[in-house]
């Protein structure tokens, strides 16, 4: 019986479709001398958590300390330029280390991964960080020039996967890469991107958690085919790595640079040109973990910067930088060039020691590079052009946000010129059809008339008709002429309706296209340009600072360029000569003892007294000024009664006193100045610098009577900053610290008065405007920006009074003319919300006392109720025994 033709096609559908025929054929036996039959890694062409054992066979990871989130990587030391070969690699051990307590995140990338390809020489070691290199990994993928297709099958441990690179001319598989496992093809060649043809390639592998075995001898796993291996390439195939250093001696380089001056600029510079360099530092530890897969945030904390990041990859055996703690004590053991980034430990003297206890091996030589001063040409073209590619890159975005607004109004221009169209028409249709309607109704009315008159005149017995040719009515000649005037009127509308009506036709208005506005000339985009400002920058400026602001506030005074004497096997210097940059390195230290915080800087015991003596005395001028403001009302009776003049006979209205004649008519009479206003000019007329007593300027009046709120903030704020300009002198002990940067002076004031210094609290934006405005009488900025006060150290506070006293005065003095600027706006300080534990704190103690006096209020009310009930039942008993009593005598 036939097979049905449905069952067949399902049958044929789920057969796997057949391999292609294999069209590499046997190798032909090679004579010739194999350029290096001991092919294996060397340790500077393997990333710093590869260990090679076994003569190289076997490549180890290192899972310790968040090592495990780190891929691995390790290139051969032989390349292959042409011919076809092929290298092994077997998988013995896959390891599944501890990942730490509070994991929270988790990896995209593999926790078990091997890459095998072949890569350039001096390409990154990790395979697929660039397009130099072309790898199979073990999810079945192939990866070259940055794509990842599925085109192969996984592997796992104990297999063994072997790789043929086909650089045969002659062969139909040239310039392809092929897999096996096991002896199987599991990838069919795989094209080699343009890049790489031409060029020699060598064996590269890539892994993370595994321990792998490399074998570049023999076959150990037969192909379909047979192959010569990478160790018996010959001469004119391959090529060899770059041998050791002649005297066996690696370089540890230690960069010595002046923070935020183009030291990691160099740094990038440096490994670009000698990428057999490694860099040692928390930076390249970030950038391996990104290479490997993991993601981090962006770090916004106050210990953030270059030299120590705060990456938080939420993995806590990388965010506390247990890898560098292996990275230490493994890259002593491996001989390799090496630069330790260390920008804060490498400029002071007692890191810099620590730092070379670990290179002490005899196949090491440590170099102290100083790069300091004014950096070479090739480094400023650099910069600038950064630079400019910079603000090209903002005048572009500009540019293009300008065009998308000018496009975006003339679409807003095109659409209400349309709407204004639609309008105008709708407008015009509806003042046609107005006037036809209009029309329509005059022609009915001439209708109605005409036949109202009709039947007028029929009503009448005239005839209706016209009269004959030749014919003359009668009552045509009695009638007046003006009476005639009416009909040939409706006569004439109604000739006027027929003939009008043929035009009242409603013909369709066709729209009117509207008016496209002429386009305006495209603005070009621009060309950016350096300005002279920027011509003269010497060094890039990065978001993120080298060092932190606590710890260059507390280390830049220790900096110093090394000396040879120090272990040093050479101290270099790049950019400046040693004079120069010790020079340059002098002058950076002496700016930032002005401009940067010392954090660790407490109130000395002159300015705990001082403060002490000047609010006991404070107090006291406060209360001398109540008192006096309180005494003329309590005596006020008395001083009337003493200037009271004694009674005298009376005398005429008009009447002058003896001696003096009267006033004659239309003269004013003379007034006098009372003696009160005379003694307040003669007062006011005192010179406050010339007062030797403040709190008695005559007749125990003090200088500071007229005070107000504003003057006593200005006076204690002109008495606390002297102070804090005098004991930060005091306190901080060092002659090149002149003064308090003005930037710097909130810091200072929280760290010796414990409150804030706001400007605006007393109407200044900014603290050289609180100080030009109100304070130049007492402080002053030097072209430093450094406040410095204008009094010496043992200060009398009167004087501070006295000054306050001459700004109120000329300050009323402009307001009195008119000058309402002149008037002091203070803004009194809010006082901060409670602690959320305090602040609920308050509400339960609130809430319990509301229940207390609910319970209160509720007891209370209970017992009137009580109390009622108890007086009604009484009354009934009382009513209830007077009815019985009454009863009773009735009886009786």
């Amino acid at each position: 019986m036939a097979e049905p033709e449905a069952k067949k096609q399902k049958t044929e559908e789920s057969k796997e479709p057949t391999a292609p025929p294999e069209l590499e054929g046997n190798a032909k036996p090679s004579s010739s001398k194999p350029l290096k039959p001991d092919v294996g890694f060397e340790t500077s062409d393997c990333t710093l958590n590869v260990i090679p054992s076994l003569g190289g066979r076997v490549l180890m990871p290192l899972t310790d300390g968040g090592m495990q989130y780190l891929i691995g990587g390790a290139r051969a030391n032989l390349g292959i330029k042409k011919g076809r070969y092929v290298y092994e690699v077997k998988v013995v051990e896959s390891h599944n280390p501890s990942e730490g307590p509070q994991r929270s995140f988790r990896s995209p990338v593999s926790r078990n991964l091997v890459r095998v390809g072949f890569s350039l020489q001096g390409s990154p070691l990790l395979l697929g960080e660039t397009d130099d290199g072309v790898y199979f990994d073990s999810d079945g993928f192939y990866v070259a020039e940055q794509k990842r297709e599925n085109v192969s099958q996984r592997f796992t441990r104990d297999s063994t996967v072997a790789v043929v690179l086909n650089l045969d001319a002659s062969s139909p598989n040239a310039h392809t890469v092929s897999l096996f496992r096991d002896g199987v093809r599991i990838s069919q060649p795989q094209k080699l991107p343009e890049k790489l043809k031409g060029k020699t390639l060598f064996p590269h592998l890539s892994f993370k958690n595994m321990t792998v075995h490399v074998n570049f001898g023999p076959p150990l796993v037969p192909l379909p085919f047979t192959c010569s291996s990478v160790a018996e390439v010959p001469t004119a195939d391959g090529e060899a790595a770059v041998a050791p250093p002649k005297d066996g001696k690696y370089e540890v380089i230690f960069p010595v640079a002046v923070p935020d001056e183009g030291t990691f600029d160099w740094l990038d510079d440096f490994l670009e040109k000698n990428p057999k360099y490694v860099e040692l530092s928390d930076r390249a530890i970030i950038k391996w973990a990104e290479k490997s897969g993991i993601t981090h945030q962006e770090a916004n904390t106050w210990k953030h910067c270059l030299d120590k990041p705060d990456p938080q990859f939420r993995i806590p055996l990388l965010d506390d930088f247990s890898a560098r703690r292996v990275i230490q004590a493994v890259a002593p053991t491996q001989p390799r060039h090496y630069v330790v980034m260390e920008v804060k430990s490498n400029l002071v003297k007692e890191e810099r020691a620590q730092l070379l206890k670990r290179f002490t091996e005899g196949y090491f030589k440590t170099v102290a590079q100083v790069v300091m001063g004014e950096p070479p040409q090739d480094f400023k073209a650099k910069v600038h052009q950064a630079l400019l590619q910079e603000k090209q890159e903002k005048a572009t975005i500009d540019w293009k946000r300008r065009k998308m607004e000018k496009e975006q109004e003339r679409l807003v221009r095109k659409r209400q010129r349309e709407l204004e169209e639609a309008k105008k028409r709708a407008e015009e249709e509806a003042k046609k059809k107005l006037e036809e309607l209009e029309r329509e109704r005059a022609a009915a009315e001439a209708e109605a008339a005409a036949a109202a008159e009709a039947e007028a005149r029929a009503a009448a017995g005239e005839s209706t008709e016209a009269p004959k040719e030749g014919e003359e009515a009668k009552d045509v000649k009695m009638e007046p002429a003006d009476a005639e005037e009416p009909k040939a009127e409706v006569k004439d509308e109604k000739s006027e309706v027929k003939e009008e009506k043929p035009e009242v036709k409603d013909e369709p208005m066709e729209p009117k296209e509207v008016k496209e506005e002429e386009p305006e000339p495209e603005e070009p985009c621009p060309v950016a340009e350096l300005t002279e400002e920027d011509k003269a920058k010497w060094f890039l400026k990065k978001p993120v600072g080298d060092l932190s602001t606590w710890t260059l506030g507390g280390y830049f005074a220790k900096f110093s360029i090394p000396e040879k004497d120090e272990g040093f096997g050479d101290v270099r210097y790049a950019w400046s000569a040693e004079t120069a940059a010790k020079e340059y390195l002098a002058n950076f230290i002496r700016k930032n003892k002005i401009t940067t915080k010392m954090e660790e800087l407490q109130p000395g015991e002159w300015f705990k007294g001082k403060v002490g003596d000047w609010h006991k005395l404070l107090e006291e001028w406060r209360n001398k000024q109540r008192e006096f403001q309180m005494r003329p009302a309590e005596g006020q009776m008395e001083q009337e009664e003493a200037e009271a003049p004694k009674e005298e006979e009376p005398k005429p209205e008009g009447a002058a006193p003896e001696g003096e004649e009267a006033p004659k008519e239309g003269e004013e009479k003379k007034e006098e100045a009372p003696k009160e206003e005379a003694k307040e000019k003669k007062e006011s007329e005192v010179d406050p610098m010339a007062v030797e007593d403040v709190c008695n300027v005559g007749n125990d009046k003090p200088l500071f009577a007229a005070f107000a709120f504003e003057d006593w903030t200005l006076l204690n704020l002109r008495a606390e900053l002297h102070l804090l300009a005098v004991a930060f002198l005091k306190d901080a002990g060092d002659p090149e610290r002149i003064g308090i940067h003005e930037p710097n002076l909130a810091f200072y004031y929280q760290k010796y008065f414990k409150k804030q210094f706001v400007p605006k609290y007393y109407g200044a934006e900014s603290n050289a405007e609180l100080i030009e405005k109100l304070l130049k009488d007492t402080l002053h900025l030097n072209p430093e920006s450094v406040m410095m006060t204008k009094h010496g150290e043992e200060l009398d506070f009167g004087l501070l009074v006295k000054l306050t006293e001459v700004a109120r005065r000329e300050r009323q003095a402009k307001i009195d003319s008119g000058d309402e600027t002149a008037k002091l706006r203070f803004e009194q300080p809010t006082m901060p919300p409670p602690p959320p534990q305090q602040a609920a704190t308050r509400a339960a103690s609130r809430e319990a006392s509301k229940a207390t006096r609910g319970t209160s209020k509720a007891s209370r009310a209970l017992a009137r109720i009580r109390g009622r009930r108890a007086s009604t039942k009484a009354r009934r008993a009382t009513r209830a025994s007077e009815r019985w009593t009454r009863a009773r005598g009735k009886e009786s």
